[in-house]
């Protein structure tokens, strides 16, 4: 028993500590655009066609003349119940062609399988 004890003692006088840090994250950053992963804070806007050319924010976060390791910048989004569903259906809209073709593919598969499983 004093073996264990012993030996459990060690243990925990050796181990580091396992206390989690907490961190300013870019996906909770209000200047954060998620389905680009960049950041509006960092870029500039093209002149000649007036899009907007943004830095991605991990390039961001490495370099600490931006918004660094400690996220100099960060600001909390308050938005998340209209910013997050708003950036998930912008990005959907990309894939619209594809719901038709899943939607039929669906209703193959439904129908073969009633077939082949009628009683």
């Amino acid at each position: 028993m004093k073996l264990l004890s012993l030996c459990l003692f060690i243990f925990i006088t050796t181990t580091e500590s396992t206390r989690i840090i907490p961190r300013k994250l870019c996906k909770d950053c209000k200047h954060f655009i998620p389905y680009k992963e960049e950041c509006i804070l960092f870029g500039h806007t093209d002149l000649v066609n007036g899009k907007n050319d943004y830095n991605y924010a991990k390039t961001a976060r490495n370099n600490e003349t931006k918004c660094g390791e400690d996220a100099k910048y960060f600001q909390e989004n308050t938005n998340k119940i209209i910013t997050v569903p708003y950036y998930f259906i912008l990005h959907a809209i990309r894939y619209w062609p594809l719901t038709p073709v899943l939607f039929l593919f669906y209703i193959y598969v439904d129908n073969l399988y009633k077939l082949l499983h009628h009683e």
